[in-house]
């Protein structure tokens, strides 16, 4: 079969443009943003977040959910209002059953991700939460 070829370019496109900001401040600002949501994500009534709750032990994820909705419908919801989450077992089927949850939603930050984006989840959640409970 024909190599990917287009592939092997886009990658190659993509390592370089990483490399030119430099893998120290992907992974800072990726950090910081994180955190930052994380902190605006505990103030909503109603979210459950999982994983460290030191921040120096977070990457640019976040996994949670929210009460009385399920994670598929969540991503749903979000969806409608421009926010890309996942929602389901993120391929860790065994953790979710040792938590006791159905799935969870992820967020995932990255370079090109701002503290609005993180300001539009919560908000976002919030008017999730509205819509599926009808109120």
């Amino acid at each position: 079969g024909t190599p990917p070829i287009a592939e092997a370019i886009g990658l190659g496109a993509a390592i370089r443009y990483l490399e030119g900001i430099g893998m120290e401040e992907v992974f800072r600002h990726e950090r910081e943003l994180a955190e930052y949501a994380t902190e605006k994500l505990r103030g909503v009534p109603g979210v459950t977040l999982y994983g460290p709750r030191n921040s120096s032990e977070r990457v640019g994820v976040i996994a949670f959910n929210i009460e009385d909705i399920h994670p598929h419908d969540a991503a749903s919801i979000l969806d409608r209002y421009g926010i890309a989450v996942r929602g389901g077992h993120h391929c860790a089927m065994p953790l979710m059953r040792r938590l006791g949850i159905k799935g969870a939603v992820r967020a995932s930050f990255s370079v090109y991700n701002t503290r609005e984006d993180a300001d539009r989840l919560a908000e976002a959640i919030i008017a999730a939460q509205k819509v599926f409970t009808h109120t």
